[in-house]
């Protein structure tokens, strides 16, 4: 369960972007307990290993001029972001942000795409998310939700060399990387603990880069 290569990884992927520029870095948080079969498990928290997965992560960023750092309102969530700005050494506090997650930017009737998403499952709720025009039972479609996401990560991108830092989860990470990718769900690698999609600004674009994936760009207000 555990991946002890996860910030490692990210790092990685962080290196590829400019030096100079602010980076966003939207990511999965940390390795969590596990939830109970049927259950939301919306208050399980994360694993020791997790914890310092996500602090090794933060002293990585340490060089970094701390952006903003905000993160889903969940504890796993809340817990990752903690231990990224105990571990880069930052003097802040995470800002819990709701379009992380509990609901997403995603979800707009949370009970009806709730039992969506117990009666189905995550991966096939995102793989309805990228394949159809129709987006699925409770939920706003692909384009407007990670149309919300970027506007966000776009704010965050001031400061030369600047990091922002936003801790969410799979599903919404899944479903970004493969709207922005217009990939099916099959054709990516999924969200593991700690990957990161990297976002930093370019002109009018935004330019991003995920993991096996090469760089992508998207209209800032697109």
């Amino acid at each position: 369960m555990t991946q002890p290569d996860g910030p490692e990884r990210t790092l990685a992927l962080l290196a590829k972007a400019p030096t100079a520029s602010p980076v966003a870095l939207m990511l999965r948080h940390a390795e969590r307990e596990e939830i109970t079969p049927g259950a939301f498990g919306n208050d399980v928290p994360l694993t020791r290993d997790g914890s310092e997965s996500a602090r090794r992560l933060g002293m990585g960023l340490s060089s970094r001029m701390m952006g903003v750092v905000k993160s889903s309102p969940l504890p796993r969530c809340t817990q990752t972001a903690d231990a990224i700005i105990a571990g880069a050494g930052w003097k802040a506090n995470a800002t819990p942000d709701r379009l992380l997650g509990d609901p997403g930017p995603f979800v707009v009737e949370p009970e009806l795409a709730g039992r969506l998403f117990l009666d189905i499952g995550i991966e096939e709720i995102v793989r309805r998310q990228l394949a159809d025009d129709q987006p699925p039972s409770g939920m706003r479609s692909t384009s407007s939700g990670a149309r919300l996401v970027l506007r966000e990560l776009a704010a965050a991108l001031n400061g030369p060399s600047s990091i922002g830092v936003f801790v969410t989860h799979d599903a919404v990470l899944a479903a970004l990387v493969g709207h922005l990718y217009r990939l099916p769900v099959q054709d990516f690698p999924w969200p593991d603990y700690l990957d990161a999609l990297v976002v930093w600004p370019a002109s009018d674009r935004l330019r991003f880069l995920w993991r096996g994936l090469g760089e992508g760009a998207h209209p800032v207000g697109g």
